[in-house]
């Protein structure tokens, strides 16, 4: 394909320059320094995701997608601002495309959310509230969790549970057991997951206890209803690096 005479270019009204050749106003020098900017947001965003988020996933390994996720936004932004026609084409490409990772933890969507927040905002050149809101955003995080983990005064644990029974538990209330078991012993419970089959279970709770002596009591508890349940527990800090 024949290249179009810049000459020609230079006549055309400024409109149509702008929506079939948005090459021309693209500043490079500032998409390298957004894209820089966006990289250092990035890598803050992604050690304040492993510090202070309570996912239950490989936290050290997600956060590294924060700077390609980052990067990518800034690029197709600064691209697409400066022409309709490639903004219309991008609403085509993207509804056409399916992202099929699945995001089990509402979490770690609200810190994509706020990678392509900032992206969006590096890529339209608004960098110092870009800047700003990043740091703004982070902080209030990280004094929210210090001040609820102050007042709680809580140590969060991830407990595994796996038995398996001659009996069965098809006909038996085995999620009420659990949850009324663990809450007379843990602060707080919640359920994450739990396979039923016809002699087997396994279940995951998250707990929340004040202190270790609560820890042994409800592993004495289980031991006691459920004859040879195997028990692991897991703090939750630790998944950063599984």
């Amino acid at each position: 394909m024949e290249s179009v005479d810049p000459m020609l270019i230079a006549f055309l009204p400024k409109d149509i320059r702008n929506m079939f050749f948005p090459y021309a106003s693209v500043q490079l020098a500032s998409l390298v320094f957004n894209l820089i900017i966006g990289f250092v947001m990035a890598s803050i965003i992604g050690a304040h995701f492993r510090k202070y988020a309570s996912a239950f996933c490989n936290r050290q390994d997600f956060s590294r997608l924060f700077p390609l996720l980052m990067l990518s936004v800034i690029l197709i932004i600064t691209v697409v601002k400066a022409s309709l026609a490639l903004a219309l084409g991008l609403v085509g490409a993207l509804s056409i495309v399916r992202f099929r990772t699945p995001i089990k933890e509402p979490e770690e969507l609200l810190y994509l959310f706020l990678n392509i927040g900032i992206a969006v905002a590096l890529g339209a050149g608004q960098t110092l509230a870009a800047v700003v809101s990043c740091f703004v955003t982070l902080l209030l995080i990280a004094w929210i969790k210090k001040r609820d983990s102050q007042t709680k005064q809580e140590n969060g644990l991830f407990l595994s549970l796996n038995h398996v029974s001659d009996t069965g538990y098809q006909d038996t209330q085995l999620v009420s057991q659990l949850k009324e078991l663990l809450s007379s012993h843990a602060d707080r419970i919640e359920l994450r997951r739990i396979d039923i089959a016809d002699t087997r279970f396994d279940a995951s709770f998250f707990i929340s206890v004040s202190d270790e002596k609560q820890i042994d009591a409800c592993m004495n508890a289980l031991s006691n209803a459920f004859n040879g349940i195997n028990i692991s527990l897991l703090e939750q800090h630790n998944i950063a690096g599984v």
